[in-house]
């Protein structure tokens, strides 16, 4: 669904990928204030940065992302979450980055593990073939934020391009869950999925996670074909207990992907439920069918099974 601001949005963009001074950019960077925009305008601005890519689209694809900025230092839960929610068969499609200050982006999870990044369009399609998953790493396949390094540098604080990460993916996804760091972040991820006919969840917790919390309440605005509702996850209803922050939060980037691998392979049952509960509306989205309940506990299975850790393994062993 397209509307005035969501048109007048992409032309903006667009030309300012396409040949605009530095000055110029940072004019634009210092008017369009997160705050102020809405979901039709974002989804004018994404489109822009996601033409640009050379990438195919993949249809029916997932992607689990959050915007960053937390504060929290928790494990790469969404990179897990999705390589759970791709060995239970669905399509997956990771977009990420590495770590701009602590080195603990979902790329540098992927590279910790002998990921190859490097593959074009006819590489992408191999492994979703193959393997239900492929991971994006970001700067590879669009030059869109790198033209607005300088400009972000001389704006300082957060601008439109720290929100625009999570939902420039050039696969497209149809299917995603996007974890925002406050509120009305949320909303306009709930109203640009709404605006680009998606289906998912936007979610916020309490204690201020961009991801379902283990510790707090976690509100989801779950966007389908026929609307949107709220949904609220306690995650005491959900894990069978709620973990200490040092099974799931570390400031060391080594310790926290041990952790996420620890997790992933059911070593640890307390980080496995972490990865769970952030992998349960994406199956429920992608499914149609599951309650999250339901879709937590399948999660679960599969990671305390095995499948996702041989998933996992098959993800980085292929050439």
């Amino acid at each position: 669904m397209k509307n005035d601001n969501s048109e007048s949005a992409y032309i903006r963009m667009k030309k300012l990928l396409d040949g605009s001074s530095d000055e110029e950019k940072t004019n634009f960077l210092r008017e369009a204030k997160p705050e102020l925009i809405d979901g039709y305008e974002i989804s004018g601005y994404s489109r822009a940065v996601r033409e640009r890519s050379s990438l195919p689209r993949i249809p029916g694809a997932i992607d689990i992302v959050g915007t960053g900025g937390d504060g929290k230092n928790t494990i790469n839960v969404s990179t897990a979450a999705s390589v759970v929610v791709s060995a239970m068969g669905h399509t997956v499609v990771k977009h990420g980055n590495f770590g701009s200050s602590n080195h603990k982006g979902s790329a540098d999870f992927m590279k910790h593990l002998g990921y190859n990044f490097n593959f074009n369009g006819d590489g992408l399609r191999e492994r979703i073939r193959a393997l239900n998953f492929a991971f994006l790493l970001a700067p590879l396949h669009n030059d869109s934020f790198a033209k607005f390094a300088v400009p972000r540098k001389v704006v300082a604080h957060k601008t439109v391009f720290n929100y625009l990460g999570p939902i420039t993916n050039p696969a497209d996804p149809a299917t995603v869950v996007l974890g925002a760091a406050d509120a009305n972040i949320q909303k306009i991820y709930a109203e640009f999925m709404q605006a680009e006919g998606k289906t998912g969840y936007s979610l916020h917790a309490d204690d201020g996670m961009d991801e379902v919390s283990p510790f707090s309440r976690t509100v989801l605005l779950h966007v389908h074909a026929r609307g949107s509702r709220k949904i609220i996850i306690n995650p005491e209803k959900f894990m069978s207990t709620i973990p200490k922050e040092d099974a799931i939060e570390t400031s060391d980037p080594s310790k926290s992907f041990a952790l996420t691998v620890q997790g992933l392979s059911g070593k640890s049952r307390t980080t496995a439920e972490f990865i769970a509960l952030n992998a349960a509306p994406a199956l429920a989205a992608a499914s149609g069918e599951y309650r999250l309940d339901e879709a937590y506990g399948r999660a679960l299975d599969c990671i305390l099974s095995g499948a996702a850790y041989a998933h996992l393994r098959r993800i980085v062993e292929f050439a």
